[in-house]
């Protein structure tokens, strides 16, 4: 019975490391967390995940997570978050329609170190989370539009291929407004609201 679970764990870290091993170093690193699916660290103060269950906000909260951003229109962590010390941030962010607004206050939030480490997700962990980390690398880390859309699309965190518009928006987007809002809603909140 023993020797069935060991190999089949032996198993699963050898495809890790494999999976590991062809990625490129400066793209999210997989992570197993019982209860949180499709879970990458982004940086050391930002992770990304699939819809975590009870079970994975409270592993969450033992891995240091202080705050969950949920980008689900439809659905609340309210009782999963249940019973943990995790801060509860949800934006309504529609796949088929991703807005300058949205990015503008994921960003605000993840810039808030103090209420960090952090979590986002959404249902699959692909394609909403998928943008709000690329918008992260192009953003806060500087990265070309291209190099963040490849590792939204070929990262392993299951991009639908179906939602073109996200692509699109990604290479739209003027990241010099959307650095610009950031910045100037961040310094009316530290100004308690005033311009």
């Amino acid at each position: 019975m023993k020797r069935p679970l060991l190999l089949s764990l032996l198993l699963s870290l050898s495809s890790l490391m494999a999976i590991s091993a062809d990625r490129p170093a400066k793209w999210a690193v997989p992570m197993q967390l019982d209860g949180v699916p499709n879970l990458h660290m982004i940086t050391g103060t930002l992770y990304r995940s699939a819809q975590p269950t009870g079970e994975g906000m409270k592993n969450l909260g033992k891995l240091g997570i202080k705050t969950v951003i949920n980008l689900r229109a439809f659905h609340s962590d309210k009782d999963e978050i249940k019973g943990t010390d995790i801060l509860n941030e949800r934006l309504n962010v529609k796949t088929w329609h991703i807005e300058d607004e949205d990015v503008v206050k994921f960003l605000q939030i993840v810039r808030k170190k103090e209420n960090g480490p952090f979590l986002v997700h959404c249902q699959h962990g692909a394609d909403r989370t998928g943008v709000m980390s690329c918008m992260f690398r192009i953003i806060e880390e500087g990265w070309s539009k291209d190099d963040a859309i490849k590792e939204m699309t070929e990262g392993g965190y299951g991009f639908h291929p179906v939602w073109k518009n996200i692509i699109d928006y990604v290479n739209n987007a003027d990241i010099a407004k959307i650095r610009k809002e950031v910045e100037k809603q961040s310094i009316q909140a530290s100004n308690g609201g005033e311009n």
